[in-house]
């Protein structure tokens, strides 16, 4: 089974402009990904302690929950990046945020945790 490093905070499901879900929240995602048939880690995006998780679990992906109530989660993702080898996603970027695509280029930004490609 795939391992996946979860970056998240407790959060509660985030709706879009038109009422639409556009994050389960991190409870209902982590459901998700487990029936997507990944072993997930859940881990704070705290800096250097989901460096140090990453770097111990040496997981197949990473997935970072980027929304506004998960503070300096986007710095973690824009760091792993660059300092270990897992593929990382983010799942909370809005697609206008060419700010962020320009700080982390190799991060791939995700609509939703159902497009976390397999390994």
């Amino acid at each position: 089974m795939p391992t996946l490093l979860f970056a998240t905070f407790p959060t509660d499901e985030v709706l879009n402009k038109e009422g639409k879900v556009r994050y389960p929240g991190s409870d209902r995602a982590l459901e998700k990904l487990k029936d997507a048939g990944w072993d997930v880690t859940v881990a704070e995006p705290e800096w250097p302690g989901v460096l140090e998780t990453a770097e111990q679990l040496k997981p197949d992906a990473i997935l970072v929950s980027t929304y506004k109530k998960v503070p300096r989660s986007r710095d973690a993702a824009s760091m792993l990046s660059r300092m270990q080898e897992s593929p990382v996603y983010t799942v909370g970027v809005l697609q206008s945020d060419d700010a962020f695509r320009t700080m982390a280029p190799d991060v791939g930004v995700l609509r939703g945790v159902g497009e976390l490609p397999q390994p």
